[in-house]
């Protein structure tokens, strides 16, 4: 199981991420009345907020609310019912709980957070992609008492609660299955460094994806590769964490296919055949180069911005079309431009611009970190798909009803 967490204060969008249909049931609130719907939990937190809010005028709390996402592995949750994910969240509260009162204990203050009296609700989603399951929980940082939660290091806490929780139950700790993922990786691009012939990035990148892996370029605005990380499920793996002495990173990877395909030396030709040789594979490297070129598409751009960012949007113009008649039909204009944005980064793999954009039209919902292009999709299909998921981020709110405390 891992778990991280961190101060929003974007709570009404979260609280509509966190409640979405389909991608979630509410697994628990404490200190919410029975029945309310979502944006009534975020109004009531907001409450919370107002009235303290003088307590806090000489330095306010800018970021009220506590944002924490836990996933266990599919193993480990494997026939689980909400009843089972109800405990779980009431566990994995309690031992929050004590770290909260640790850092408090700290702190030379009479009054202390009461994790008991704070505003909470925790919501189970499923991964898009994966199926992978993990609980979404909120918590106001302010509780009914007026007491601020202490959020330095929240990250190392919500990890430190999820280790213990861990050692109870005899699942595997987090640093442990990471460092068995790095090494099935980096022996994995060995073995396809190996089959190669020739070094060649894109037959390298393809063997990866070929295995289940998701690759992520780092190119510079000419298109030159300098970096690359590699996906396997939710987690990241940089190719400079990866084999020794940063061997498989983008500068020393050729390097390294050469290592593996040492040079057997062979019997001198006459210099005739050599110059011929020479002169062909020349003129084949020349070919090569004069075949790589693509033809230029007509190419759809447009420039979005989304909380400040600018981000540069360049497809071909069918694809662009094939994406607009994808979309559902709205009798809003603006909820029809709404959901064409979304599905333009998504194309473009924005996908944090995605969300925050169908998060601010009142939708919301999980996108897989690694959503890119499939294998032997063409760029139409690509932007249909994207149009679709696009529609499922922005539909309005349904909320499904789970135990309470």
């Amino acid at each position: 199981m891992i778990a991280k967490a961190r101060s929003i204060s974007h709570g009404s969008a979260m609280t509509n991420y966190a409640t979405k249909h389909n991608r979630a049931d509410i697994v628990l609130t404490r200190n919410l009345d029975e029945g309310l719907t979502p944006l009534a939990m975020w109004g009531a937190m907001e409450t919370i907020h107002q009235k303290y809010e003088p307590k806090f005028r000489r330095k306010p709390v800018t970021k009220p609310t506590l944002r924490m996402e836990v996933s266990p592995s599919l193993e480990e949750t494997k026939g689980w019912t909400l009843k089972d994910w109800y405990d779980y969240a009431i566990r994995f509260l309690d031992e929050f709980k004590k770290e909260v009162q640790a850092k408090d204990g700290k702190k030379k203050v009479k009054s202390k957070f009461n994790l008991d009296r704070a505003q909470i609700f925790a919501c189970l989603h499923f991964d898009a992609k994966s199926g992978i399951p993990h609980l979404h929980i909120l918590i106001n940082r302010i509780d009914l008492d007026g007491n601020l939660m202490n959020d330095s290091f929240i990250g190392d806490s919500v990890v430190k609660a999820a280790d213990a929780i861990n050692v109870e139950r005899g699942w595997e700790l987090p640093e442990v299955i990471h460092e068995a993922h790095e090494k099935e990786i980096t022996e994995a691009c060995y073995d396809i460094l190996r089959g190669m012939s020739s070094y060649d990035w894109s037959s390298y990148k393809h063997g990866l994806e070929s295995r289940g892996y998701k690759v992520h370029e780092q190119r510079d605005k000419q298109g030159v590769l300098h970096g690359y990380t590699i996906l396997r499920g939710n987690s990241r793996f940089k190719s400079s964490t990866l084999g020794k002495g940063r061997n498989l990173t983008v500068p020393k990877l050729e390097a390294t296919w050469k290592k593996l395909h040492p040079v057997v030396p062979s019997v001198d030709k006459p210099s005739s055949i050599v110059g011929n040789s020479q002169a062909t594979e020349h003129n084949s490297a020349r070919q090569s180069v004069a075949q790589s070129k693509p033809k230029m598409p007509s190419v759809f751009r447009k420039i979005l911005s989304v909380d400040g960012k600018n981000y540069s949007i360049a497809m071909p113009v069918d694809a662009y079309k094939a994406m607009k008649e994808t979309i559902e039909s709205s009798d809003e204009s603006v909820q029809f431009e709404n959901v064409l944005n979304v599905a333009m980064l998504l194309f473009m793999n924005y996908v944090d611009a995605a969300t925050t954009v169908s998060e601010s039209c009142g939708g919301g919902g999980s996108t897989s970190s690694n959503w890119g292009k499939n294998d032997d999709e063409d760029e139409r299909e690509r932007a249909r798909r994207c149009a679709q998921h696009a529609n499922w981020l922005c539909k309005p709110i349904r909320k499904y009803k789970g135990p309470h405390r």
